[in-house]
Order: structure tokens, then C-alpha cells, then sequence
């Protein structure tokens, strides 16, 4: 869940998140008193809140608690059987191993697990039906409005319309020109000009992008014009892959549809990487400490010069900030150059700079600017706003790289992706986008291990 469907005021869906939260807390309740009624020691289960908040967490953690009516009953079943049980017979496991309890008393365990299960799954399978029963009465349907009146925009309306369960109700659509055609399953409500004006006086939820072919080649245009609004925008995917070539579909009836709308992570995710940021900044600064104070004295013998460089930066939703780094290249560089990018045989760089480099170790005094909150510890790179807005006129969508704080690494820089150049930027941005639409927790431990490992192997530059 996250939390624009409370943000945008769409009441059904909070009410379904609350009757998840009240079903997984009654069988929580009821396995742990019919297993108690067997046992006066409450054998393993000496805390019952302490498990129960680890129950909430899990199912909240594989995204149980989505209020969308499209989730697969089954699919959703299986996830949460999977998670609970797994986890739960590895907490048992533990138990015995460490000695808390005998293998004996762990069928207590083993009890509340599967009782906890056999009343949960079957309760949220009654949440899943009834949700779908009102959908189809057409009560609790996100406002949606569609823009584009081509084939494949009359094909998804008749799709919605057909089957009201999917959880849109269609408000109507723009295009350049009102569509007889399109007008049979919904009224015209004005060209793209339109949208703002419209989307500000209702209760809009969600908009469908569905260009003509021909209109594909604007699509980074359109979407830069409306991400700002605070809805779902949604669009095909065979369109996305012009923009990062990278795709996680929601499926509407057969129809493939990709959510790009700009709330990208959770408040949970956002409350997880920041208390990582901080524990993880501080637990190398105080391992590096020997290493700092080294570099402050090695920077100033090789060139004249500050110990540290700062530079503005942009960083989330426009705030620009100073990001400190190690001096790597000669005083005034860019005073007569302005703001460039570095190459490989850059001569502002100095000798010592390029050990630096190659190592990151330059970056290591923006584990400041990680603790400061302006910047993560993985994120996409954080970029010049000189040099933004020239990337913004080349490419009008390049500014979604700013919905997420920037980080020291990156998806990207794991990928080798350097700029050296308005293509490379290209590059860059198609990797910057896939972490972007992927962003979590486990995603970003996989980006650190592999940092690492190109910092032990010694590829910057």
C-alpha cells in the first residue's frame, strides 16, 4: 500500500486496507488463544505482541496489504501461505537450535502457524469476493479519465466498462478531436489542454495514457507535461520500452498496463532506507577513519589546494544542495570551461585524484550529505542544474530521476554508465529508470554488494 490512496481521498480502498489489517489481527488472535487453550507455559510464544507485530510486517512487506481489486485471490493466498510459513518454520528452527525449546514443544509453534493460516486465508479470500461484488455494482471505482481516442483506447473502454470489477469508473476522455466512436462508451471532455483544469475541479484518481502509433515518439513530452499531478498515470507498456526499455506490468483483462506515477515508493521503503543511510554512513566513517585523516594530508602535498570539493547539486524534486567530495582535480578547473563532463584522460585531474577515482574513494565525504538527508546511500547520481536543464530540453522526462533522493551509487554506476556525453546520458538514464520503477530494500542490498566489489577491483575513473 502506499499512501496516495488515502492522500487522493479514495475511501473504498482505505476501508479495504483496514479490513485486511482487522482480518490478519482477529486470526491472529484466534490461533493464538485456540493454541494457549493447549498449553499453560505458552511454549515459544512468550511474547504474543512481539509476534504479532512480526505478522503484520511480514504480510505488509510482500504486499499484502494492496487495496487494488485486480490482486489475484490466489496469487495473494499463496504469497501470504509462503511467507508465514517459511518464516515461521525458521523461527522454530531457531528456537530449538538455540535451546528455547524442545522439538517436543515446537508443535505449539507448528500450531499457531498453520491455524493462523487456515483462518487468514480464507477470511481474505471473503475481503477479495465481496471488494469485486460492489466493484461490479459499480460502488468503489477509482475515477479514471482515458487520453487518447484511437483503436486501442476504445478497446480499453469497452474493456472497462464491460467488467466494472477491474475497479475504474470511466469518466470520460481527451483528445485532440471529440471521436463518435469513442464517445459511445464515454462523454468527451476537451483536448489535452484540458487535463489540468479538469483533474483540479474533480476527483480524478487515475489517467490512462493510449497514444496512436504515429503519437508514440511524443510520449517522453506528454508525460513530463503531467507527472506533477498527483494521480495514477498509467500507460502501455510496448510505449515504455521507448523510455527505458525496462517493464513491470499490471495486467487489465489481458490488457498490459505500467504504472508510472510519481509517489515511486512506499513510506515504509522510504523509513527503512533512511534509518539504513544513517547506521550504514556511520558504520564506515568510523571503519574508515584512518583512511580520512590520511587523505586529508595526501590531497594538499600533491597540488596546491583545498582538502574537499563542494558543488551544487540537484537532488530530490528540484532541491538543489552542496555534495562534498575529495579535491580530485586543480583549482579552477572549469573557470574558463564551465560545467562539463570529466573523461578518462581529463588533464584537470590530478595525480593522487586519479587513485581516487578509480577507487571511489572521492565520494566518501558525501556519507555527509547521507546523513544530512539530502542524499542516499544508492539512488540515481545526483546532476549539475546547469546540466539538468540542458538534459531537460533533450529529454523532457529526465526530471523523474529527481521523484527519488540521489545516492552515492547507483544502479547505473554498477553498470558501468559514466558521463562522458549526451549519449551516455541515454545510457545512464535507461538504468537510472529501471531502479526507479524497481526500488526496494533488496534491490538496493544487491547494488551495495556489487559497489563493493567494483571498488575492490578498482574500475572508476
Amino acid at each position: 500500500m502506499k499512501y496516495r490512496e488515502i492522500k487522493q481521498h479514495h475511501l473504498p480502498a482505505v476501508i479495504s486496507i483496514a479490513f485486511f489489517f482487522l482480518i490478519d489481527s482477529i486470526s491472529y488472535y484466534l490461533a493464538y488463544s485456540i493454541t494457549d487453550s493447549y498449553t499453560v507455559n505458552h511454549v515459544g510464544m512468550p511474547f504474543p505482541w512481539r509476534v504479532y507485530f512480526v505478522f503484520i510486517f511480514i504480510i505488509y512487506l510482500f504486499k499484502n496489504y494492496n487495496p487494488s481489486p485486480r490482486i489475484s485471490r490466489l496469487k495473494e493466498a499463496k504469497t501470504i501461505i509462503q511467507s508465514i510459513y517459511v518464516t515461521g518454520i525458521l523461527y522454530t528452527i531457531g528456537k530449538i537450535l538455540t535451546k528455547d525449546i524442545s522439538i517436543d514443544q515446537s508443535q505449539y509453534d507448528l500450531l499457531f502457524i498453520h491455524l493462523f493460516l487456515i483462518i487468514d486465508t480464507p477470511l481474505r479470500f471473503t475481503v477479495r469476493s465481496i471488494q469485486r461484488l460492489f466493484l461490479a455494482q459499480g460502488i468503489g471505482g477509482r475515477s479514471t479519465v482515458l487520453l487518447g481516442s484511437g483503436e486501442d483506447a476504445r478497446h480499453l473502454a469497452n474493456e472497462i466498462i464491460d467488467h466494472s470489477n477491474l475497479g475504474f469508473d470511466l469518466q470520460g476522455y481527451f483528445s485532440q478531436s471529440e471521436c463518435d466512436e469513442m464517445n459511445r462508451y464515454c462523454p468527451y471532455l476537451g483536448d489535452s489542454d484540458d487535463v489540468f483544469s479538469y483533474i483540479q475541479t474533480h476527483d480524478i484518481h487515475e489517467m490512462i495514457i493510449i497514444l496512436e502509433t504515429h503519437e508514440h515518439d511524443n510520449l517522453l513530452a506528454i508525460i513530463g507535461r503531467y507527472e506533477m499531478l498527483d494521480i495514477c498515470i498509467k500507460i502501455i507498456p510496448d510505449m515504455y520500452e521507448s523510455i527505458t526499455g525496462q517493464v513491470r506490468i499490471d495486467m487489465l483483462n489481458g490488457i498490459p498496463l505500467m504504472d508510472i506515477n510519481p509517489h515511486i515508493i512506499t513510506e515504509f521503503q522510504s523509513i527503512m532506507k533512511r534509518i539504513i543511510d544513517i547506521v550504514l554512513s556511520l558504520a564506515i566513517l568510523i571503519f574508515i577513519l584512518p583512511l580520512f585523516l590520511a587523505l586529508m594530508i595526501i590531497i594538499p602535498l600533491n597540488s596546491p589546494g583545498g582538502i574537499f570539493y563542494n558543488q551544487i547539486r540537484m537532488g530530490k524534486n528540484g532541491t538543489v544542495f552542496n555534495l562534498y567530495k575529495f579535491r580530485t582535480m586543480y583549482i579552477d578547473s572549469e573557470k574558463y570551461s564551465g560545467p562539463i563532463w570529466a573523461d578518462q584522460a581529463d588533464s584537470r585531474i590530478t595525480h593522487v585524484g586519479r587513485v581516487l577515482r578509480k577507487y571511489h574513494l572521492d565520494e566518501i565525504p558525501q556519507l555527509y550529505n547521507v546523513l544530512k538527508g539530502q542524499m542516499s546511500i544508492v539512488g540515481p547520481r545526483p546532476e549539475r542544474p546547469q546540466i539538468i536543464e540542458i538534459l531537460k530540453e533533450k529529454i523532457p522526462y529526465y526530471t523523474r530521476r529527481l521523484k527519488i533522493k540521489p545516492g552515492i551509487t547507483g544502479w547505473a554506476q554498477i553498470k558501468g554508465s559514466y558521463d562522458n556525453g549526451l549519449q551516455d546520458v541515454y545510457v545512464k538514464l535507461k538504468h537510472d529508470f529501471y531502479y526507479v520503477e524497481n526500488i526496494s530494500i533488496f534491490l538496493d542490498i544487491k547494488i551495495l554488494f556489487i559497489t563493493v566489489w567494483i571498488i575492490l577491483k578498482g574500475k572508476g575513473q
